[in-house]
């Protein structure tokens, strides 16, 4: 009991000579910064897929190579807002800063897109990203009779000042 009240008187006068000191050591390491707060623009690319159908009321996935690109642009993460230019026309999408995460939402009739940037980097100045899309518009022509589309491409964005 003794050496805890020395201990305790020890740590009390340190901090009475140079607090400053005292609080720098007792204070945890600071996070690093998250690059996502700042990004402007991104430049994706996802060489690999996987795809899932539908057979006899099971889901069957299929991982196969698929080169996907996209670019994300004009991205405010104050006014939750941003531009993705990929395969079809620019489209207008929400941009949702959460945590160490980026994503990107498109919601459009019959479909749901999501890009989610990790600031996490997968190679020197390129973050892990993930491309998720999911849609269904019910029809049936002759025989034909649509399935629900699902897929999710792994890749990486670089970030473009």
């Amino acid at each position: 009991m003794a050496r805890q009240a020395l201990v305790v008187a020890a740590v009390g006068v340190a901090m009475l000579v140079n607090p400053s000191r005292a609080y720098a050591q007792a204070k945890p390491p600071a996070e690093p910064p998250n690059p996502l707060t700042t990004v402007k623009a991104l430049n994706c690319r996802f060489p690999s897929a996987t795809t899932a159908t539908w057979k006899e009321g099971q889901a069957v996935a299929q991982t196969r190579t698929q080169e996907l690109q996209l670019t994300v642009e004009n991205i405010d993460v104050q006014d939750a807002t941003a531009e993705v230019r990929g395969t079809g026309n620019k489209a207008f999408v929400s941009a949702v800063l959460s945590g160490w995460s980026l994503y990107f939402v498109e919601n459009g009739v019959g479909q749901l897109n999501v890009t989610t940037v990790f600031a996490q980097e997968a190679s020197p100045k390129k973050l892990k990203a993930v491309h998720s899309r999911h849609g269904y518009l019910q029809m049936q022509v002759g025989r034909f009779i649509s399935e629900p589309s699902v897929s999710q491409n792994y890749g990486e964005c670089e970030i473009v000042q």
